[in-house]
């Protein structure tokens, strides 16, 4: 099995996002990948020595957010356990107000996943293709992406009392 973190908006808020780590860790065990969707990519190439202590081996992507100023791709197509994973912030696919533009996104690069932040709101559409949008690490909610035989399965992680 490999499990893939989903993480976006984090926000600038390190302390949460480490404390929320924290607790990812002692609920998962190791983590394979660390996807990261964008308002917070600096914040997340911040954490990486500190994710690295635990998951040495891990690899990590992340996409650029409409808040982020960097190098960091729109969106990204990555393969995970032999799942096609298509990763974007979704402010381009105006996920705030429909998902059309998104899963026409995801179709359209034949990827079985579609991974998307923006609305701060966690959601998983269970359709072909699985959307998943794991909320905000600034209000503590992240996702657990799981690949069984080929297979994703996602849930959602809430941690806090937001």
């Amino acid at each position: 099995m490999l499990r893939a973190l989903v993480l976006s908006d984090i926000h600038g808020d390190d302390t949460t996002f480490r404390w929320l780590l924290e607790r990812v860790w002692q609920e998962t065990g190791p983590i394979d990948a660390y996807l990261c969707l964008g308002d917070g990519v600096r914040d997340f190439e911040r954490a990486e020595r500190f994710i690295r202590e635990r998951d040495e081996h891990a690899v990590m992507y992340a996409v650029k957010g409409n808040n982020d100023w960097c190098d960091a791709p729109l969106t990204r197509i990555i393969t995970l356990g032999g799942v096609r994973i298509f990763m974007t912030h979704g402010h381009n696919q105006r996920v705030k107000s429909t998902m059309y533009y998104l899963q026409d996104a995801v179709r359209d690069a034949k990827c079985d996943v579609g991974l998307y932040g923006h609305t701060h709101c966690a959601d998983i559409e269970m359709n072909v293709p699985l959307l998943v949008n794991p909320g905000a690490v600034c209000s503590d909610r992240c996702a657990l992406l799981e690949i069984r035989d080929g297979k994703p399965h996602a849930r959602l992680l809430n941690y806090g009392f937001r």
